[in-house]
């Protein structure tokens, strides 16, 4: 015998559709988070600007990690969240501007050797790529003609190094995904004791903070002109 059972409708359909069968499993909501340029945010909410309810919306801004962050609706664990990184150009990456990374002097050789488009003048890379080829050598050989065996050749290395670095020059390249070029001096530091190489440039660390502040506010400036009921919180 078939179980029987009522079905009591509600609301003002007049229709009822019951199904044989197993019923599909289950599933959690599916939690929407986007990661994307440090624009995302602002991208997103101007196609979904007429979609969402500004004022259970949250915008949180940290400086320090370089990211924008929307949060959809602050109350709801499924609701959409976007996240806008400034991230770094890969091409600054590779030459480790300030990042205390050191190469062998054949290896920074190489590096500028492969990568002379960065170079405000190309000719300068091809004579740095000269002058470290040569380095170790020409140190040693000075070594060894001034060394006076008496425990001084740690110090006259160091004298020697500092006397034989490459002078400033320019590169030329972004600093950041989506950014235009930035033209700015570097230095070749090498350390005496294992004659490997990275570069230094105080006018990167400044240009850093001026773009970073200056992309940042331009992305905030736009989400309040089109959701000015949006809390924006600043980390």
């Amino acid at each position: 015998m078939k179980p029987e059972f009522t079905v009591n409708l509600v609301s003002d359909e007049n229709e009822l559709t019951i199904r044989q069968g197993e019923a599909l499993e289950l599933r959690e909501p599916v939690v929407t988070h986007r990661s994307g340029v440090l624009a995302s945010p602002l991208l997103w909410l101007l196609k979904r600007i007429t979609t969402i309810e500004q004022l259970k919306c949250l915008v949180t801004v940290d400086r320090n990690k370089l990211s924008i962050e929307l949060d959809v609706h602050e109350t709801d664990p499924y609701a959409p969240m976007i996240t806008g990184k400034l991230e770094y150009h890969p091409m600054f990456i590779t030459f480790g501007v300030n990042s205390g990374k050191y190469l062998t002097n054949y290896q920074m050789a190489q590096l500028f050797k492969m990568n002379r488009t960065a170079f405000e003048n190309p000719s300068v890379a091809m004579q740095l790529v000269s002058d470290l080829q040569q380095f170790r050598a020409k140190v040693d050989k000075e070594i060894e003609k001034q060394n006076d065996n008496k425990g001084n050749v740690r110090e006259l290395r160091a004298q020697l190094v500092t006397s034989n670095l490459p002078q400033a020059f320019n590169l030329v390249m972004p600093i950041f995904k989506g950014t235009k070029k930035e033209v700015f001096e570097v230095e070749v530091y090498i350390n005496p004791d294992d004659f490997t190489c990275t570069l230094v440039s105080p006018v990167v660390n400044d240009l850093i903070e001026g773009m970073r502040d200056s992309e940042i506010d331009q992305v905030l400036k736009g989400i309040e002109e089109i959701a000015p009921d949006i809390v924006i919180i600043e980390q």
